[in-house]
């Protein structure tokens, strides 16, 4: 079973603006956020891949936990740098292919990727529609999109708040909600749910979705 660890990210340095890879390490806190992620990952079992894409890589966690199941990794990133990451997934024996660039206009070929993985981007996205139709563009027919969103209202601000993230609300600007009614106009089908919720008050604090391209 793929499981992001405490291990698996140790010494992993922050890489670019936006990365929260320090959050990841805190007590309590850094829990939260790999369990996000791993939820997502166990609904992908022990599939294997020929090709992935992951979009927003950041300091390469998603991508250091997933390359065991992939014969041939990609990432892209709007402000990390590739060097550290390639040079960690180098360590471990994988090799990688990273760019900078938008989910709103991927620089791939049609059909390039069986799996596209994306662990809280599109609530950053005003255009989301646009991101996910270049998604289902670059997926194979069958392949599988694993998206990945948090909570966007006012009890997930002052929470964000509270951990020292500022001006949340004005980086997290869709909701899952409305992402995911435009699935089915990209061309997504749900194959399957897993999120992460706390059951007293049942809240759901992070939406996971992993969608089949028609």
């Amino acid at each position: 079973m793929l499981e992001l660890t405490k291990d698996l990210i140790r010494g992993l340095p922050k890489n670019g603006p936006t990365d929260p890879i320090l959050y990841y390490r805190r007590p309590v806190v850094g829990w939260l956020f790999r369990e996000r992620i791993n939820l997502g990952l166990r609904m992908l079992a022990s599939r294997q891949f020929d090709s992935m894409l992951e979009v927003g890589y950041g300091a390469g966690a998603v991508l250091l936990t997933l390359a065991p199941a992939v014969r041939a990794l990609h990432g892209i990133d709007l402000d990390a740098e590739a060097a550290p990451v390639l040079a960690r997934l180098a360590a471990q024996g994988y090799e990688g292919r990273l760019s900078k660039g938008s989910v709103c206009e991927l620089p791939f070929e049609a059909g390039a990727f069986d799996l596209v993985v994306s662990f809280s981007v599109f609530e950053h996205l005003h255009d989301y529609r646009r991101g996910l139709s270049e998604v289902a563009r670059v997926l194979k027919p069958g392949g599988l999109f694993l998206l990945g969103m948090p909570a966007v209202n006012r009890m997930m601000e002052a929470g964000f708040r509270a951990i020292g993230f500022k001006g949340v609300e004005d980086h997290h600007v869709t909701t899952p909600a409305s992402a995911a009614r435009a699935f089915a106009a990209a061309g997504f089908r749900i194959s399957s749910t897993n999120n992460l919720e706390l059951p007293v008050p049942k809240l759901t604090l992070y939406y996971n979705w992993l969608l089949e391209r028609s």
